[in-house]
């Protein structure tokens, strides 16, 4: 692994050094034609870097980096237009806890034909990145190396009194190596699509196809057995929409989509359709109705769609069958004053394995909003809805919002919360409840000096299964004071997550029993930050966070630990660019928090900017 490491290193500095030696010759270059516009500028430097820790190797010496930006066009920028960006050995500062230790790669785009009736573009990027990132939900990443590749084209007809065509193609894959743990996280995805629109006696129409395919490969400290998981979809459909009198509009869509989704023994497939008409209308200038009725077929299917490649088969068996249909009316009133008034009745109809459910649900909302300088912003809106069905008799549920905002001198607030009960979910006898608040506080100590508190808190959960909610809270606050910065953190989060066709883990209060693809996960972490500004054009900044955080899956128990720890100087003289770092995470995977891996990573160099053409 190292010799294909220093083998591949070797090549990139030798493309870095012909890359330096075209930035020198290509002025010369450049008298292609008259037809050729051009333009190319970038920085290239030289640094010293070194790096240890408990893994046995160690090593220093110098590097090079640089980057460029290769940019024009042919005939006309309409016609052809292109750019071409290298970067090598590019350090990212992108955040407090985010930073890219380095990156070395390209990006590449072009556009062709974009002041025609045809338009197509092309890009193309790839990268390979250390002290990259891996999501784990509700918590802050584990420290990893990664290569990203990404592809995509697409192509436009766009002649006037004919349908319109739109085609894009996106291949695209990325891996990642979590620092302390062995195996890799892989994903990559296919993906095509097709729209259409067109307008005819005053119908706007629109039609899609649209075909995607994903692959995930989960990392060792979530499936031991590196569980892979395939999906793929095929959805098509067509929607049309008309004007109507007493400023109404008339909405008609139908689509179709199948799947087929495996993770592990685990497998899903089937179809679902929905067909749907709206028709709204403002039959006087402060009441606005509109009513629907929507039909879907495989309920289940639709449910499990949301979360590809994950499936929710430990909720569902592939056996049960179910459809439904929906009638909805809906009505909005601006009372005045500030006052108004939502009003709504929905009934469905739903067959669960051999089981119909008549579900019935009508409330209404009173809203308030006052807004005056003085005071600041007020909202509040506050609903009963009634739940009825013939299987489970009635509930009643609420809905709440509130929001805040107001200034006192040099104080300033700002404050939210939402609450809901009861809300119905795609199967009827499944709903769930939640809410969300928070808010932060801001003080001016004086023209420069400020101090600001924040908090979220934000829960969602299955209203029938206790203990299959999530929840998450972070509080963050930060001082300024002229040229000094200084941010501390603490946020924590708990609940179930399902692998989702990007190869993340996506909160979710659906899942009810462990399977390969859905993990329990419990989270904390802590972060301070500082920055100053001792000179002009000079910026210093120190940063530390930890994560500690559990996941837990049917086949593995995992305790994850890391501590970073990072440090940056830049500054910046004409066109001299200086920048110095140090980057030491402190890492642990698996359980028992496994075997430990240190790593210091420090590093000088100088840049300058070159304007060649």
């Amino acid at each position: 692994m190292c010799a294909q490491r220093q083998t591949r290193r070797q090549i990139l500095e030798a493309g870095f050094i012909a890359l330096s030696m075209l930035v020198v010759t290509a002025q010369a270059q450049v008298a292609v034609g008259d037809e050729v516009k051009m333009s190319l500028n970038g920085n290239i430097g030289i640094g010293y870097s070194g790096d240890f820790g408990n893994a046995g190797t160690s090593g220093h010496g110098l590097f090079g980096t640089g980057m460029g930006l290769l940019s024009g066009s042919y005939y006309n920028p309409n016609f052809l237009s292109f750019n071409v960006r290298p970067f090598y050995n590019r350090n990212q500062d992108n955040g407090a806890y985010t930073s890219v230790l380095s990156e070395t790669g390209v990006d590449a785009s072009t556009s062709i034909f974009s002041g025609s009736h045809f338009p197509g573009s092309i890009s193309y990027t790839k990268s390979f990145a250390k002290g990259s990132q891996y999501g784990l939900p509700g918590t802050a990443n584990l420290s990893a190396d990664s290569n990203t590749q990404n592809f995509s084209a697409t192509w436009s007809e766009l002649l006037p009194n004919l349908p319109s065509l739109t085609a894009t193609f996106a291949d695209n894959s990325s891996s990642s190596t979590i620092l302390g743990e062995s195996g890799t996280s892989d994903t990559s995805s296919k993906i095509f699509n097709v729209l259409s629109n067109y307008k005819v006696h005053g119908y706007q129409l629109t039609g899609f196809v649209n075909h995607q395919n994903y692959n995930v490969e989960l990392p060792a400290f979530l499936a031991p057995t590196n569980t892979q998981s395939d999906s793929a979809t095929t959805s098509y459909g067509i929607s049309a929409n008309h004007s109507l009198p007493l400023s109404g509009t008339i909405t008609m869509d139908y689509n179709r989509t199948e799947y087929d989704s495996r993770t592990g023994a685990f497998q899903a497939n089937g179809t679902t359709d929905t067909a749907d008409t709206t028709v709204a209308v403002k039959p006087i200038e402060r009441l606005s109705v509109s009513g629907q009725v929507r039909y879907t077929g495989n309920l289940i299917g639709a449910l499990r769609q949301t979360y590809l490649a994950g499936q929710t088969a430990g909720l569902f068996s592939e056996e049960e069958q179910s459809h439904g249909i929906m009638l909805g009316t809906y009505a909005a009133y601006q009372i005045g004053h500030g006052f108004g008034l939502v009003g709504y009745a929905n009934r469905q109809i739903q067959n669960f394995a051999g089981t119909t459910y008549d579900f019935n649900q009508a409330g209404g909302t009173l809203t308030y909003s006052y807004a005056r300088p003085l005071f600041g912003l007020l909202y509040l809106s506050f609903g009963m809805v009634n739940n009825g069905t013939t299987t489970g008799g009635n509930s009643l549920g609420f809905v709440g919002n509130a929001d805040l905002k107001r200034r006192i001198r040099r104080w300033e607030y700002n404050a939210d919360f939402s609450y809901s009960q009861n809300v119905q979910a795609i199967i009827a006898n499944y709903t769930t409840s939640g809410f969300n608040y928070g808010g932060n506080v801001r003080r001016r100590l004086g023209s420069n000096i400020s101090w600001t508190v924040s908090y979220r808190g934000a829960q969602t959960a299955v209203t029938q299964i206790p203990g299959s909610g999530n929840r998450a809270d972070s509080f963050v606050t930060n001082f300024v004071d002229g040229r000094y910065d200084f941010s501390a953190t603490y946020s924590k989060s708990h609940g179930t997550a399902l692998l989702s066709s990007t190869g993340t883990l996506t909160p979710t209060p659906v899942a009810t029993l462990l399977t390969p693809e859905q993990i329990v996960y419990a989270g904390k972490v802590y972060g301070v930050g500082a920055s100053v500004t001792p000179l002009k054009r000079m910026l210093i900044n120190v940063n530390w966070y930890k994560v500690r955080s559990d996941t837990q899956t049917s086949a593995l128990f995992s305790q994850n630990n890391s501590e970073r720890y990072y440090g940056q100087m830049q500054y910046n003289l004409r066109k001299l660019s200086f920048r110095a770092g140090y980057w030491r995470v402190y890492q642990a995977v698996g359980a028992n928090f496994g075997k430990p891996t240190l790593d210091n990573t420090y590093f000088f160099n100088v840049s300058r900017w070159f304007n060649v053409f």
